[in-house]
């Protein structure tokens, strides 16, 4: 179901749009999943007229799982392939029974951008480009990548994850506004809203994910300002989240909510999908614990496999093992995910809660088996499992009976389905398809500048912003009054002992 009232402004958007056309420069996370959105978005600002350039590490590009139609690809070289290296510290050590380690990750990503940022000849392409306007991954470690079109003297957007009140200077409340490191709702314990001030404050005090310097280091002929300064200078913030599939949160005019860029109506499948979907009278169960996680613990594997022959469904497992029982599981290193939920047989989604996949689910109305395994995917499984829209396993040490047991529940239980389909009718009302809003807004700065929507607040530094100034002026204030009260005091005092003392002698 597409929304009416989206249409005009679609169309509208797309009138005169020769002579309102613009280069477009798109700079992904050189991961899989996040270059998928940021295409699907380059692909929506083509058709609106523009022409798009996207980078892709070379190991991407390799790949050929991406729809990198009516885009231009800029290639990159890197020291290895980063999606292996970012895994070592989440996927590996969950498998291990270990934490996330997110320095890890962040020492990854620091190089990565660092390795771009210095690189002249790189530059020296993207400029030759003659790009009008920049977008960059929306995650702290990317954020960074806003010196390029510093030294361009370019707009630019951000276009991803990441829900940062303090980066985007959004009045928001500790109360409620739950951080993705941990598996928290919008009604936090007194002990989890401890713990999500926490990574608030520290977020506020350090930046883990750049360097301090980090104008003055890649653009060293630019003038200075402080990395948050710049980052702020955005003229749009497209957020991948919304208050359907995620919670009700702050914004500001050009910080939009609008999460599911790598969905849409599902398209024909391609052999062998489509007579394997189509043959399924008893349904199908979608299992994919995400482009990273193809290689799977053996025990975890011999588990999965026993319980999809044992359901009553067909399966169609993302996998780079081969079928015990073709007819029966249909396994692939890639599947094309979407367009599978998008079809009338599926029933159950068994996903590991990445966003893309949860955002497809809910478009397609589809209920899930979270099986989170890293990073934001725990917080994700715990707001579809408070929302009604599936149960929450933990893969790795559930049994294979609770394992089948859970997906013949969500499968078989109405309340799952209707509280996902209610909650994708509401979705589609107000985002309708979320590439094409998302191409909608940033042809909107484009055209018309980013100025009327921003705040005052993205303006000043972070301590004006949150009142530090002011707060500490008062605090001066009211030490000095308290001050003098207690000097008087202390000097009446004084005066009246020192009278006693006299009449007692």
């Amino acid at each position: 179901m597409r929304p009416t009232f989206l249409l005009p402004v679609l169309c509208l958007c797309s009138v005169g749009r020769e002579a309102e056309s613009k280069r477009v420069l798109v700079i992904p996370m050189p991961f899989t999943s996040h270059t998928k959105y940021h295409t699907n978005v380059a692909r929506a600002l083509s058709a609106l007229g523009h022409e798009v350039w996207v980078t892709m590490p070379d190991y991407l590009l390799a790949m050929k799982v991406l729809d990198t139609c009516n885009v231009t690809v800029v290639e990159y070289r890197t020291d290895g392939h980063l999606e292996d290296r970012f895994m070592e510290g989440f996927r590996d050590n969950y498998f291990r029974g270990k934490s996330d380690d997110w320095l890890h990750f962040s020492d990854v990503m620091k190089a990565h951008t660092d390795s771009l940022l210095t690189n002249e000849s790189f530059f020296r392409e993207v400029k030759a480009l003659l790009p009008e306007f920049v977008i960059i991954d929306n995650i702290p470690n990317l954020r960074v990548m806003s010196v390029i079109p510093y030294r361009l003297g370019i707009p630019f957007a951000f276009l991803g994850t990441a829900y940062d009140p303090i980066a985007q200077r959004v009045p928001f409340s500790l109360a409620d506004s739950p951080v993705q490191e941990f598996p928290f709702t919008d009604s936090m314990t007194f002990t989890q809203k401890l713990q999500n001030a926490a990574v608030h404050i520290v977020r506020a005090v350090y930046d883990f994910t750049a360097y301090h310097d980090a104008v003055s280091r890649y653009a060293p002929d630019m003038p200075y300002m402080p990395l948050d300064m710049l980052v702020a200078r955005a003229d749009l913030w497209l957020v991948e989240t919304d208050h359907v599939l995620d919670y009700p949160r702050p914004s500001l005019p050009n910080v939009k909510l609008i999460g599911g860029t790598a969905t849409g109506p599902a398209k024909p499948l391609p052999p062998p999908f489509s007579s394997f979907m189509d043959t399924a009278t008893q349904g199908v169960v979608i299992v994919s614990f995400g482009s990273y996680v193809l290689h799977l613990p053996e025990h975890v594997n011999e588990k999965v496999f026993r319980v999809l022959m044992e359901l009553p469904f067909k399966a169609v497992f993302r996998s780079n093992l081969t079928s015990p029982d073709p007819e029966k599981i249909l396994t692939a290193a890639w599947i094309p995910q979407n367009d599978l939920l998008g079809h009338r047989n599926t029933k159950v989604f068994v996903s590991h809660s990445g966003k893309n996949g949860q955002y497809e689910a809910l478009f397609h109305a589809v209920p899930v088996v979270a099986t989170p395994i890293f990073a934001d995917q725990a917080y994700n499984a715990e707001r579809a499992r408070t929302k009604g829209f599936g149960e929450v396993v933990d893969i790795r040490n559930v049994s294979a009976e609770e394992l089948k047991e859970t997906i013949l529940k969500v499968a078989s239980n109405k309340s799952y389905k209707e509280s996902i389909s209610k909650a994708s009718e509401i979705f589609k009302i107000e985002f309708g398809v979320p590439m094409e809003r998302a191409a909608f807004w940033l042809d909107h700065v484009m055209k018309y500048g980013g100025g009327h929507m921003r705040s005052a607040g993205q303006c000043v530094p972070f301590y004006q912003f949150i009142g530090l100034d002011i707060l500490l002026c008062y605090m001066c204030f009211f030490l000095s009054v308290f001050a003098f009260v207690l000097g008087c005091s202390y000097k009446c005092l004084k005066c009246v002992f020192c009278k006693r003392k006299e009449k007692t002698e």
